[in-house]
């Protein structure tokens, strides 16, 4: 195994229309595209994971987006961490890469449409004053991965657990 060994605060926020992402949906609309990015499952040290409860749909899921111009797709764990949840990250791993379409699929409640491409990575909380973000966050908690109600999570963010396990259980990178 090898860890990723950086822990910092990033001041970066964009508005969604001034994004990537967000400057190609306003020339193609709500059609399908592929979107690269990261995945994040950030654990404390009681062996738990921070889920995030997204404003846009109510459901619970976990720290990710899509990487911008001028990211590495280790910048965007990081990023997302913080912008998410004013998360600091240390001893972060990356595990996987998932980009299956019979999971990487997503239809945001605006009608937008994804197929992702994303890096799973997992890192440890460094620091205590994490909170959601108020935007696209409306609550964080602390659960294990069995306290986990599947109905209420993300769809396409519930197998990054499984991966985690499997890397673990293997210490092979995943490709998904």
């Amino acid at each position: 195994m090898f860890s990723y060994c950086l822990c910092f605060k990033m001041e970066f926020s964009l508005q969604f229309s001034e994004s990537y992402l967000g400057q190609l949906r306003a020339l193609v609309g709500n059609r399908r595209l592929l979107a690269v990015g990261a995945r994040v499952l950030i654990e404390d040290d009681m062996g738990r994971f921070l889920i995030i409860k997204r404003t846009d749909s109510g459901h619970w899921g976990l720290p990710g987006g899509s990487m911008e111009l001028g990211e590495s797709l280790m910048d965007v764990v990081f990023r997302e961490a913080m912008e998410e949840a004013n998360a600091s990250l240390e001893r972060v791993t990356p595990f996987g890469l998932s980009s299956d379409p019979n999971i990487e699929q997503h239809t945001y409640p605006n009608g937008d449409q994804l197929q992702n491409i994303s890096l799973l990575a997992h890192g440890y909380l460094a620091n205590s004053d994490y909170a959601p973000d108020g935007a696209e966050v409306s609550k964080i908690r602390f659960v294990r991965y069995e306290e986990i109600d599947r109905d209420s999570f993300v769809a396409t963010e519930y197998p990054t657990f499984s991966h985690w396990q499997s890397f673990k259980d293997t210490g092979t990178f995943q490709i998904v």
